[in-house]
């Protein structure tokens, strides 16, 4: 029989951290898309949106993956207090869908350190 162990990150690293307004990340976000297009989601949970981007897979965040610390390159957020599954901007049409990840015990933990944190 297969032993199945649940082993949660012990550690979230952020290396850098930028509060935009709103409307800013969202445009952020749409760089790139054609108009009329999808752009990659923004996660949503305790009243914040935000992206966070990974490090490279190297040898040294591999080891320290398995140690449980997990590093994000950057994490750009804005305050968002109602959840709203997608924001169009109306200069380009582009749609920004908006994932709540608000049960996900890790996201909801670092959406309220953002929030008490003064970046």
């Amino acid at each position: 029989m297969v032993e199945v162990v649940y082993e949660p990150w012990k550690k979230i690293v952020i290396h850098e951290i930028v509060k935009y307004v709103l409307d800013d990340l969202v445009k952020l976000q749409s760089l790139g898309v054609e108009p009329g297009g999808l752009a990659d989601p923004l996660l949503w949970a305790g009243g914040i949106v935000f992206s966070r981007s990974t490090m490279l897979e190297t040898k040294d965040v591999i080891k320290e993956k398995l140690e449980g610390s997990v590093h994000w390159s950057s994490v750009e957020w804005a305050l968002m207090p109602e959840f709203k599954e997608v924001i169009i901007i109306k200069e380009t049409n582009v749609k920004v869908p908006i994932i709540n990840v608000s049960a996900h015990p890790i996201y909801k933990t670092v959406s309220k350190w953002l929030k008490n944190t003064k970046s």
